[in-house]
């Protein structure tokens, strides 16, 4: 028989020493019991934002650095005089621009994602934090009306750890579905962009220079190509 079915069978029935039920201070131990597990759950979902917090910071450092790099190609061919840049030197340019540009999109919309989970998940610890905080005071009440009922919960106490061990276990199953709902359209967006980049007419269209990525390079080839000397 399951934790709740013995506590509902305490409320319907109020038997005090029946082994299929769960006694007064028995319930109460599952209660506190149920909120380390809790406060556990919160540890290592800190220890996972910690993570998430250390990836949004590499990947701005990585953003940095593409944007540094596009800068420094942009003015080796600026400081470049007209006679030097030959359609080959402007066109190895515009390749490595224009993939470091790619990667730079890429990055800027990893870094979007990524601060919209924290964001999240720092809203979810702190309701959980708070709720734990409730749970604690609660148990201590429970302990000490215990005590002083002689070992015997009150009714309404009784449907007090009923209610809690409820709400307790609906935010944890709240919780994690929700982390598996984020994971989950993670992966379908891994695959989505897998099926787009790896569609057939767009490899056709990169075999005659018509695909996004041919048009992208010969975009930057023209902008370094309007781009005035130092001299």
């Amino acid at each position: 028989m399951s934790i709740f079915r013995k506590l509902n069978t305490l409320l319907r029935a109020g038997i005090r020493e029946s082994a299929e039920v769960v006694t007064d201070a028995n319930a109460i131990r599952i209660y506190r019991q149920e909120v380390v597990d809790a406060e556990n759950m919160l540890a290592r979902r800190k220890t996972g934002l910690a993570g998430m917090i250390a990836s949004r910071r590499d990947l701005e450092h990585e953003i940095a650095l593409a944007e540094k790099r596009i800068a420094n190609r942009e003015g080796q061919v600026r400081e470049l005089e007209p006679e030097q840049r030959s359609e080959d030197l402007l066109m190895l340019a515009a390749r490595d621009i224009a993939a470091t540009e790619a990667h730079l999109s890429d990055l800027r919309k990893r870094h979007v994602t990524v601060s919209d989970r924290i964001d999240r998940e720092e809203i979810t610890l702190r309701k959980l934090l708070s709720e734990i905080r409730e749970h604690r005071r609660e148990v201590k009440i429970l302990q000490s009306q215990l005590a002083r009922g002689g070992g015997n919960l009150s009714p309404g106490c009784r449907a007090t750890v009923a209610e809690h061990l409820a709400t307790l276990g609906q935010t944890r199953a709240d919780i994690t579905g929700a982390v598996n709902d984020i994971d989950t359209a993670e992966v379908s967006m891994e695959e989505a962009i897998e099926r787009v980049e790896g569609d057939a007419i767009e490899r056709e269209l990169s075999r005659t220079g018509q695909d996004r990525q041919s048009r992208h390079v010969d975009e930057v080839l023209a902008r370094l190509k309007g781009l005035e000397s130092a001299a």
